[in-house]
């Protein structure tokens, strides 16, 4: 998904990034973080609220399995 469609679903269900943070006891930059690149506690996080995957959110990061799938940087 685009970040700024899962940003809109966030906020859809919890009105801000930053409540769901609060409500999974990070900070709000774990997940802002998880939007734009492999964050595996905020990319969790996000998964859960919208009752999705890892996998189906972020197919490029994470394997059907809901591992992280290794970068060519790693």
């Amino acid at each position: 998904m685009h970040p700024e469609d899962v940003k809109a679903a966030v906020r859809k269900k919890f009105g801000s990034l930053a409540a769901l943070a609060r409500q999974n006891g990070v900070s709000d930059s774990v997940v802002r973080a998880a939007l734009i690149r492999p964050q595996p506690t905020g990319n969790r996080i996000i998964a859960k609220c919208l009752e999705l995957s890892v996998h189906q959110l972020w197919p490029e990061w994470y394997g059907s399995d809901g591992q992280r799938i290794p970068s060519n940087d790693e």
